[in-house]
This record gives structure tokens, C-alpha cells and sequence, in this order.
């Protein structure tokens, strides 16, 4: 639905100008920081197109949400598999980030009395079914693995079994009422939210990595339909608050940089949004590039390790990658210049390594790939056991054609490496000086 994507792209270049106008806003909170005051408009849900049924648009405009604000890559809308003689759909829509899996239910009000008793009497009783529904299929997507076609138009093998399951319900309503959250069900996890609010988690966090684990956080305190902006700021202030989880010195090194990070952010500041958009630039890089020898499974575990990059830090990465490239663009061909730097911390066992080169040639590409391969190596001496252990490196390398303005480069590396002694040598001798590491302590 075009309509829907442009609505979201343009309440997001407003979001970057500085916020919503206050008319637009349905809620506004005033949150105390240590620095002032800091004023959030939450907008409502923007209106339904009304060229399709209004169950169909909602789902629509959910899922659009997702995949525009998030990656698309981890953005799966309903599908129907065979049962026995019938069949049954698995979900409104589905995201899958890494190891973990949200199945969103919608459901869409549409004709709301004026009677409040009534109106809570209908969330309550399709929030209900919506649960028993996203049950039904989180079971069957643990019994067998099954296709599923992501936002992108690609399709991919998925194994539920192997994943941690929460489900969502999607509530659309145009004027809901206050209703009691619903017991926790340890069995069967779940978050109950307005469709404004999800388009605001994913407006605000812009990651689908960030969202799913911001549910998965909030799972098992359930709050009021409707005040899950309030819950957001409370644990946003909470984790500015609180004492970052220290890092191993040695992951950093004695030239390393430690840098503290409340996981999530309170705003982003307008200045952030070229940063940001390039930092989401390279995602797309990676997952539109054509690479008929890779498996897409791969490259979603990669874009998924990418997208756990805390949301409060990819600016600093942005401005890092920005800075070297104007640095390096008019380097001339007789020369080559690096600037590397490492991501380490806050990510369990994925080391993110990113950097910009003044020339690219397959012998960058063959340099900068032996680069990953050693830091991998040497991050994992230091971690421990490496089967577990992944390492993306992220290269741009600036062009002169006039048709872009740089080249991604992308090297994954994943388990142990085993490097002879004289291997080791020669990698040492092409590269004798580790980049700048940044340890960065996340708070929550």
C-alpha cells in the first residue's frame, strides 16, 4: 500500500526536523533528565486508507511499520500452510531477528460505540482470541520448519525450534479505552499495545533487533493498554540512570576507548540523522547486494548481528565513517589510507569491526579480509572458545564516478580460526598495529 509507506517516510523526515507538530500528537509527556526537560509528542496512528477492508489496512500498516522502520529483511506478513484437510495462517505478521521471533496479531475496531464498558469488553475478547491465535501458531512453527517470504521478496528456511517465541497483539482502535492488562502466562508471553505505540517503538529505535528486545523485556510486566510510552521512558530513564555492566579490560586493550551507553535513548537528536541514515545505508548495501553464492540464511544471521548495534551508538559510528571518508577521498592513487576501529561489548558473543579505506581493488578487499580474520583470531584468544564467536567487518571505500558516493565492503567471520605460526606472522607483518577499540557499557 503506497500510501501507508508514504505516510511512515514522511512522519519520519519530520521525526528527524524535530518532532511531530503538537496538533498531530494524541499523547504528550514532559520526562525529567539529568539535563532539562524533554518534551515527547506521541502521535497518533495516522488514518486508514480506505480503498481495502479495514482489518487489511491496519495489517498493512503494521507490518509497513516494521519493515520501512526496522529492516525488511526481518518482516514476514501472514502465511498459510497446509493442516490436514484445511489451512491454517501463521500470524498477521511475523518478525525474526536472530534467535528471536514475535508473532503479531492485529485487530481493528470498526464501529466503536460510545459506550466505554462496551469497548473494553471488545479489546479484552479480541485480545483473547488473538492470543489463542498467535499460540496456535507459535506452535506449529516449532513443529517443523517451514518457508517464509520476508519483506524483501526473499525466501528463507525457518526453524521455530530453534527460536525464543513472544507474541504481540496489535490493538486499532480510534478512541481506546483504559483496559486492565492481562495476567503474565509464562507459557505463553505476551504484549498487548496500540497500534500508535508500536509505530512509536519502531519510529523511536528504528532497529527490529531493539524492538523485539524491548518486548521480550517488558513481557512479563504487563501495563495498561495505552501507557506504553510512559513504561518506555520510565526504563529509558531508568538505564540513563544506572550503573553500566563493566567490560574486560582486555577485550579493549590498552589503547582501547570504554564508552557507557544506556541501551535505550531518550531522543535522537536532529543533528544524528545523517549518521543514522548512514549507518542504515550499509545495512541495505549488504542486503540488496546480488550474491547468488550466498546463502540467504547467512546473510540475515549477518544483517541480524548488524542490527544489534546499539541503537545510542550508531551515530558515533556514523560520524566515524562520515569523518573518514571525507578524510580519505582525496587521498591519490600512489597512496593507501586506513581507518579502522572495533565494536566490542554490549553484543554477547559478536565483535563489529568497521572502516574506511582511501583505494579499493580485490587486494584492499584480500587486505581488509586478512584484517577481520586476525582481529577475530585475537578476539578470541582473549573471549575464550571461539565456535560461537562472530566477527563482522564493515569497509567503505570511497568513489570518484560520481554515481554513489562509496562501495561497502562486508567480511564475516564465525567458530575458530586456525592459523599456523607462520601464518600468523605474516598477518602480523601486513597489519602489526591494532585500530582503536571501543568497549561500550550498556546499561538496562
Amino acid at each position: 500500500m503506497r500510501w501507508i509507506r508514504d505516510e511512515i517516510n514522511a512522519r519520519t523526515a519530520r521525526a528527524w526536523a524535530g518532532g511531530e507538530p503538537a496538533e498531530d500528537a494524541e499523547l504528550t509527556l514532559m520526562v525529567e533528565t539529568p539535563t532539562g526537560v524533554l518534551v515527547r509528542r506521541i502521535p497518533n496512528a495516522w488514518p486508514l486508507p480506505s480503498d481495502v477492508t479495514q482489518g487489511q489496512a491496519a495489517e498493512e500498516a503494521v507490518h509497513e511499520a516494521a519493515a520501512i522502520w526496522g529492516l525488511p529483511d526481518f518482516t514476514y506478513r501472514g502465511h498459510q500452510i497446509e493442516v490436514g484437510q484445511g489451512t491454517r495462517e501463521l500470524g498477521d505478521n511475523l518478525l525474526i531477528v536472530g534467535s528471536v521471533g514475535v508473532v503479531v496479531q492485529v485487530k481493528s475496531r470498526t464501529a466503536p460505540s460510545d459506550d466505554a464498558a462496551r469497548e473494553r469488553r471488545w479489546v479484552k475478547k479480541q485480545a483473547g482470541s488473538a492470543l489463542s491465535q498467535a499460540r496456535g501458531t507459535i506452535r506449529r512453527l516449532r513443529s517443523q520448519p517451514v518457508d517464509l517470504t520476508n519483506a524483501r521478496g526473499r525466501t528463507v528456511r525457518v526453524d521455530g525450534a530453534n527460536l525464543r517465541w513472544i507474541s504481540v497483539v496489535v490493538i486499532d482502535h480510534p478512541d481506546p479505552p483504559a483496559v486492565a492488562p492481562a495476567p503474565f502466562d509464562s507459557q505463553a508471553p505476551a504484549v498487548v499495545i496500540l497500534r500508535r505505540d508500536w509505530n512509536f517503538l519502531f519510529e523511536l529505535l528504528k532497529s527490529t533487533h531493539a524492538v523485539a528486545t524491548y518486548l521480550e523485556r517488558v513481557v512479563g510486566d504487563p501495563v495498561e493498554l495505552g501507557r506504553e510510552p510512559v513504561r518506555y521512558y520510565e526504563l529509558a530513564m531508568a538505564d540513563h540512570q544506572a550503573e553500566p555492566d563493566k567490560i574486560d579490560p582486555a577485550l579493549v586493550g590498552p589503547s582501547g576507548l570504554t564508552i557507557a551507553t544506556p541501551l535505550l535513548p531518550l531522543a535522537v537528536p536532529p543533528e544524528d540523522a545523517r549518521p543514522h541514515l548512514l549507518v542504515r545505508s550499509i545495512f541495505e548495501d549488504i542486503a540488496i547486494t546480488p550474491a547468488p553464492d550466498v546463502d540467504e540464511g547467512n546473510r540475515l544471521a549477518v544483517l541480524a548481528e548488524l542490527d544489534r548495534l546499539p541503537v545510542t551508538y550508531r551515530a558515533e559510528i556514523g560520524h566515524f565513517l562520515e569523518d573518514g571518508l571525507a578524510a580519505v577521498v582525496d587521498v591519490g592513487p600512489e597512496a593507501t589510507e586506513w581507518r579502522l576501529r572495533r565494536f566490542v561489548g554490549g553484543l554477547e558473543r559478536v565483535h563489529l569491526a568497521f572502516g574506511v579505506c582511501s583505494q579499493f581493488s580485490d587486494m584492499h578487499r584480500d587486505l581488509f579480509s586478512w584484517w577481520v580474520q586476525l582481529r577475530h583470531y585475537d578476539h578470541a584468544q582473549v573471549r575464550g572458545a571461539a565456535d560461537d564467536l562472530t566477527t563482522v567487518g564493515v569497509l567503505l571505500s570511497p568513489r570518484r564516478d560520481g554515481v554513489r558516493a562509496f562501495d561497502t565492503t562486508m567480511i564475516a567471520v564465525r567458530g575458530a580460526l586456525d592459523f599456523s605460526d607462520e601464518e600468523l606472522r605474516a598477518l602480523r607483518e601486513a597489519w602489526p598495529n591494532p585500530p582503536t577499540t571501543e568497549g561500550v557499557e550498556t546499561s538496562d
